[in-house]
């Protein structure tokens, strides 16, 4: 188990980082690198819905002939409410499966007090099972058993490193309403200061160089082609103000 099941200590990777990066990493439950990467991949993921939605949306009152201030109550109404979903959302996820571990880490323990040998012999068994030999499964058993062996049986048998602290969740609801709020904004706010005439078709440009972006970060963070990501991204982005674009003009006919 790294760090048991209630979070544990930074890692090697981030012994040496400023205090001011410890504090962010411990306020942000980052305990490791690839902790870290995974919380940058769903806030990509909650940006870019923000920037496709938004998009979507303004496109189609642009090109239906909008004024500016309808497009900005419109622009403001996603950037709010999407961002209390995206948030709703991403809390009502992380709650639900926090709350299924906690469950079933105190089933595990009742079920170790009531036959502490037997689940003693199921955890040899388990690492058995992993390719270990017999003997030297059992000295691992005993080892970690001897440590914490709820944890011990929480990773073998329930594939269970670590649950978070309860806040995590309120935090990754917060990240995914900030974010999506933020991908909303930039379609926006670059619709709202283009000339009007001209506004649902220059506002292509600057959206999808948008996307263009968050492809690449995406592509670092997860080591896949870049090529592929920043396509896939910049792709589906003109498909949704397309979308947006023709539904406007059909509204306005």
């Amino acid at each position: 188990m790294r760090g048991g099941l209630h979070g544990g200590g930074t890692t090697s990777a981030f012994r040496d980082s400023s205090p001011a990066m410890t504090w962010l990493q411990r306020v942000l439950l980052i305990d490791d690198r690839q902790g870290w990467r995974e919380r940058a991949r769903e806030s990509i993921v909650d940006l870019n819905d923000g920037i496709v939605s938004a998009a979507g949306i303004a496109e189609g009152f642009a090109a239906a002939g909008a004024s500016t201030r309808a497009l900005v109550f419109a622009g403001a109404t996603v950037v709010l409410t999407g961002g209390f979903a995206a948030a709703a959302n991403r809390y009502s996820e992380e709650r639900t499966e926090w709350e299924m571990h906690n469950r079933m880490v105190e089933a595990e323990r009742a079920i170790i007090e009531a036959d502490p040998a037997g689940e003693f012999e199921e955890l040899v068994a388990a690492y058995e099972a992993k390719g270990l030999e017999p003997g030297l499964a059992r000295q691992v058993a005993a080892e970690l058993s001897a440590r914490d062996p709820v944890a011990a049986h929480a990773d073998a048998e329930l594939d269970l490193e670590s649950i978070p602290p309860a806040r995590a969740n309120i935090y990754a609801a917060l990240s995914a309403g900030l974010f999506y709020s933020l991908g909303a904004a930039i379609p926006l706010i670059t619709i709202r200061w283009l000339p009007t005439r001209e506004r649902s078709e220059l506002a292509f440009l600057p959206v999808l160089l948008a996307l263009g972006l968050t492809g690449w970060f995406a592509a670092w963070v997860t080591g896949l082609p870049t090529s592929r990501m920043v396509v896939r991204n910049v792709v589906l982005g003109a498909c949704a103000m397309a979308a947006g674009l023709i539904i406007g003009h059909a509204v306005a006919l």
